[in-house]
């Protein structure tokens, strides 16, 4: 696969494909974890933190990193308990847990200053880690993230419940699969394809995984998964997007978020859902990037 290759390859952002040449793995214990995270782009500027969403792996963020590592070195782990990461140590699966993970391993990367990009879940981290560590973090931008009401949307707790209950049990198949991404994360259900489902149905199969899976996805709904009342403590500056047809965190609650935070900016991603890195890469680049290398 070439680095021009990833603006039009769908299965450049699955588990499994072989790397770009330009993009590096490492691995790197902290925090308990061993985290498995992808690298590339540029030598100079300041570096960009990947987070994705639960629960995926770095390599969603790859097209996008394309256009961003033209000027900018970026990082993108595997989150604890998902893609190569290992666990989280103990049983710990709350949010908290995982941003005391996040923390440790951007103290082990010792890096000065950065700016944090993240989606859904990691979105909430990204916030997570401006709080934590807010001299460090230069910019920040979220992508239909997780955590900026008080509570979590009953109606992303009904989109998910019928998923995650039988796996209680066994792991899901593809028709169930292929129901959850056509009817809570990609706005085309063109992109629900067979690459994407193969790739979810594996990455669940292992009992220890989906356990992981499962307390992660319930986790969201407590308390400490949410971030709306930290908004006035973000100093860095923040640009919020949201893709139009996102049906699990709506634009408009998005757009309030923004509001909130001081001179943060606010952008929809027309003909998008819960991933726009997915559907809509080259638009939600060329945003990112633009945020990224503005003086504001």
């Amino acid at each position: 696969m070439t680095d021009s290759s990833l603006g039009s390859r769908a299965d450049a952002q699955l588990p499994g494909q072989p790397l770009p040449a330009s993009v590096t793995e490492r691995f790197l214990d902290a925090g308990g974890v061993r985290f498995r995270y992808l690298q590339g782009g540029a030598t100079s500027g300041f570096p960009v933190l990947l987070l994705h969403g639960w629960p995926t792996w770095a390599e969603v963020w790859l097209r996008v990193a394309w256009v961003i590592g033209a000027r900018h070195p970026w990082i993108a782990p595997d989150l604890p308990c998902q893609g190569l990461s290992s666990p989280l140590p103990g049983k710990d699966r709350t949010l908290t847990a995982y941003r005391q993970a996040i923390a440790a391993f951007v103290d082990a990367l010792d890096l000065p200053r950065f700016a944090v990009v993240g989606n859904s879940m990691g979105g909430t981290l990204a916030f997570m880690l401006a709080l934590d560590r807010p001299a460090r973090v230069a910019k920040i931008v979220v992508l239909d993230a997780a955590g900026l009401t008080p509570k979590l949307p009953g109606r992303t707790a009904r989109m998910y419940l019928p998923f995650l209950l039988p796996c209680f049990f066994r792991a899901p198949g593809p028709k169930s699969v292929r129901k959850l991404l056509t009817h809570a994360v990609f706005y085309d259900p063109r992109f629900a394809d067979d690459a994407w489902v193969n790739a979810i149905v594996a990455a669940w199969m292992p009992r220890d995984r989906r356990k992981a899976f499962v307390a992660t996805g319930l986790a969201l709904r407590r308390r400490d998964a949410s971030v709306h009342e930290a908004f006035p403590r973000i100093r860095s500056p923040t640009l919020i997007l949201s893709g139009r047809h996102d049906l699990q965190f709506s634009w408009q609650s998005a757009e309030e978020a923004s509001r909130r935070i001081l001179g943060a900016r606010f952008a929809a991603i027309e003909d998008a859902g819960h991933f726009p890195m997915v559907e809509k890469p080259r638009e939600t680049a060329q945003l990112i990037s633009g945020f990224l290398d503005s003086t504001g």
